[in-house]
């Protein structure tokens, strides 16, 4: 079986941290930040979106093995009647199953390039994904440094004016923590546009595999392969 080299989907994507998310969106909820909520859903629920089904469709196209198992029964055929039958049925034969080869070889290298972009833009993905929960993870780690309910009685109760320095640092901190997610999530994203944007050009190269993506060559009319009176035994394939 001929199958062509393509690129592989080197991990599948880390699980999401549902603890993280929550631990986040408790805080956030306290200081109303409603675009935290937001974010947190479009990383769960829209940023991984189908890249698992094209992970899947990828790894079809790259097990195809019909076209190389279909080249391989040509020639088979060919080296069947090689130096035992002769005449102009026998050469053209020969011409047409070349035309075929060919064509096979094409399209099983038009499969791989179809493989090869479509694992490319899932590893894209995943790798965006697994960054974006990264960042999560960082932002609840910094956010675990604070109690909870110390943050509410800040909000919430009146300050000694003692600890006022203090209870705007640890608000300040959470805003921060806050702020870095978001920067840090839009600047992942910037920079996976930016790259989509190359695999954007990809899509002349999925219309060029339709192009290199040939039909069978069909037979000749007048080729004499279906007329046995144009096929003739080699008197070099008896032996003596």
């Amino acid at each position: 079986m001929v199958t062509s080299a393509v690129s592989t989907t080197q991990h599948a994507p880390p699980p999401y941290p549902e603890d993280a998310d929550a631990k986040v969106r408790q805080f956030a909820g306290i200081f109303g930040r409603d675009d935290i909520f937001r974010l947190l859903d479009d990383m769960r629920k829209n940023l991984l979106g189908d890249a698992l089904s094209v992970q899947k469709l990828a790894q079809q196209f790259a097990e195809v093995g019909t076209l190389g198992d279909a080249k391989a029964d040509v020639g088979a055929a060919v080296q069947a009647v090689s130096g035992t039958w002769s005449g102009r049925a026998a050469s053209q034969f020969g011409t047409y199953t070349t035309r075929v080869s060919e064509a096979l070889d094409k399209q099983n290298t038009a499969v791989g390039a179809m493989s090869s972009i479509l694992t490319d833009i899932t590893n894209l993905v995943i790798d965006t994904y697994a960054s974006a929960i990264k960042l999560l993870g960082t932002c609840a780690a910094e956010l675990s440094k604070f109690s909870l309910k110390a943050v509410i009685a800040l909000l919430t109760v009146e300050i000694p004016i003692v600890d006022i320095f203090t209870a705007k640092d640890v608000i300040d901190s959470i805003v921060e923590a806050f702020g870095t997610l978001v920067k840090e999530f839009v600047d992942l994203l910037g920079d996976a546009t930016k790259k989509m944007g190359e695999f954007f050009g990809e899509s002349n190269a999925l219309a060029r595999v339709a192009t290199d993506f040939p039909e069978m060559p069909e037979l000749g009319g007048n080729s004499g392969i279906d007329n046995q009176k144009q096929w003739r035994v080699d008197p070099s394939a008896w032996p003596e």
